[in-house]
């Protein structure tokens, strides 16, 4: 079976990166850190790397290069762009001066940026901005989709279009026209590929949803509307929660993703390999429903490799070794070298994800820490009447297993007991 995955990106002079580097393994990536660090970037300068029509989104000068290390069917490939390309030019009004291939390298074929689609062997990422929800719309029947040449097209082009949530005929995508093409091919003869992948998908999407949630497709009418059960209630497409559609326009995209750009006999969802990149993959995901979808996904992709910007610990939580890639803001004057970390971060609490992780300088409110404070300077102060009240309005708003409210609670009993004797 052949396995098409990206291994790298390398930037310079590339929006807040003076250098980048950074390797992938060929599953799953979770991209982590703080607000500001750079995570949708990385996933930008891919994009850049595969069509010219996305360079609008970023500025260059002209010692700015990019470009993306891939494996293709075996082959080593290089795309992207190399120094003294750019002119320097207004925000929005990015120009090529010259086509310069990147910076070349043994064993690799160097692939211009503006030749990509006829180079790469059909090879195009899919990228999933943060915008998921799904608005009505009434659906008249089957449409004609587009062939296999004009979908690797688009997808090439619309990666950063669909990052940054705008849309044109490039990435205009209908879930739901999707769902109902299903609803008429399925059962025809030709359909086989298809078929198998509905049947592969409905036997799989209630073991990505959340823990009894009955989440499962239940029919499309004659009014073409499908319906969904979600905790034992049936329910419209447009009328399930944000989480609920975030995570069917992941699959239903990856579904019409793969049918769509690879030859008839390598279209099973099941065997398919390739890149899928996801901004904020948990956005609008209850915390429980995160530590479940890495598992999830790769049950229904087994093969696919996912490279992904997260806010959340419990994603980070549920990852394997190799897996999470930590950046930091301003890291070394904005030059890193990044590769999957061989920490796996299963057995650290949210609070520690989150700080030394994450990057959250605190993570107490500051009510709580004044609240601390005062009872720490009671029990210093020795006066065990006002050390009592300041425990008590701590234990209003902290949690019941607090530990500092136990250590608290433990040094006033001590307390006690001396000035009893």
């Amino acid at each position: 079976m052949s396995s098409n995955y990206i291994e790298k990106l390398h930037l310079r002079n590339f929006r807040q990166f003076k250098l980048l580097d950074v390797e992938f393994n060929k599953r799953f990536n979770f991209i982590a850190g703080p607000n500001g660090c750079g995570k949708t970037s990385i996933l930008a300068g891919i994009s850049h790397s595969f069509s010219p029509e996305s360079l609008k989104f970023s500025r260059f000068d002209e010692e700015s290069e990019f470009w993306t290390d891939l494996t293709i069917n075996g082959e080593k490939k290089r795309t992207g762009l190399g120094q003294g390309s750019f002119p320097k030019t207004d925000y929005r009004q990015q120009s090529i001066k010259q086509w310069n291939s990147p910076y070349s390298e043994e064993g690799r074929e160097s692939v211009i940026l503006h030749s990509t689609e006829a180079s790469l062997n059909g090879f195009c990422p899919l990228f999933i901005g943060a915008e998921r929800s799904i608005k009505y719309k009434q659906i008249s029947g089957m449409t004609r989709e587009a062939t296999k040449g004009e979908q690797i097209t688009a997808y090439t082009r619309s990666g950063a279009l669909s990052l940054y949530g705008e849309e044109n005929h490039y990435n205009k995508k209908d879930i739901k026209q999707w769902f109902i093409n299903r609803y008429f091919m399925i059962d025809k003869e030709w359909a086989l590929e298809e078929r198998e992948n509905w049947n592969h998908m409905i036997q799989f999407l209630p073991t990505l949803a959340p823990f009894d949630s009955d989440f499962s497709y239940v029919q499309t009418g004659k009014d073409l509307e499908p319906v969904f059960s979600l905790y034992g209630q049936e329910c419209y497409l447009e009328e399930l929660s944000a989480g609920f559609q975030a995570i069917l326009v992941i699959i239903a995209n990856i579904f019409e993703w793969v049918e769509g750009t690879r030859p008839e006999g390598e279209r099973l969802v099941s065997q398919a390999s390739g890149t899928v990149l996801i901004d904020e993959l948990d956005i609008h995901l209850h915390p429980e429903w995160q530590f479940t979808l890495r598992d999830g996904l790769g049950n229904i992709f087994p093969e696919l490799q996912f490279i992904v910007t997260t806010h959340s610990p419990h994603l980070l939580s549920s990852a394997k070794e190799n897996e999470i890639i930590v950046m930091e803001r301003n890291h070394d004057q904005n030059e890193y070298d990044l590769r999957p970390s061989d920490k796996r971060f299963s057995g650290w609490s949210t609070d520690q994800i989150l700080s030394e992780v994450m990057g959250v300088v605190s993570l107490e409110n500051k009510d709580y820490e004044k609240l601390i404070s005062s009872a720490f300077g009671k029990m210093e102060e020795g006066n065990i009447q006002e050390f009592r009240v300041a425990i008590d309005t701590l234990a209003e708003i902290a949690h019941p297993n607090d530990s500092i409210l136990t250590v608290l609670n433990a040094k006033y009993a001590s307390m006690v007991a001396l000035s009893d004797d």
